[in-house]
């Protein structure tokens, strides 16, 4: 169960990476009001951490540490999120804030079953 869940991770991060990368003018507008160039900064962090993700699901026996490792970034991204969206902060857009609560759904549930199933070594 593990190694699909990395996949999908990874496809996850290097999907929306490649897209604030490229367009972060659209997705800025789409979120509310964050600054485009830290999209764009996001973007390239989302496909390093995509490649990292696919990297490790490659392998035979994927570490703890590394499970875990992408678990607590995912738990970050969830926790961001709800900072932005309760503050009010650049995530404002009707359709952006559906958008982000959708995508944090996601990844807390990839971060989520990547703990339960991190090897126990």
């Amino acid at each position: 169960m593990l190694k699909p869940v990395l996949f999908a991770n990874a496809a996850s991060c290097l999907g929306f990476g490649v897209l604030f990368a490229a367009f972060p003018g659209g997705v800025a507008s789409f979120l509310g009001t964050p600054p485009q160039i830290l999209v764009m900064l996001l973007g390239f962090g989302l496909i390093l951490n995509g490649a990292h993700i696919l990297w490790v699901a490659r392998q035979a026996a994927p570490k703890r540490r590394d499970v875990l490792y992408f678990a607590l970034g995912d738990g970050m991204w969830v926790l961001a999120t709800v900072i932005l969206l309760a503050g009010g902060i650049w995530i404002t857009g009707g359709a952006g804030v559906s958008a982000a609560l959708v995508v944090a759904i996601w990844v807390g549930g990839c971060g989520l079953l990547q703990w339960r199933y991190a090897p126990l070594t």
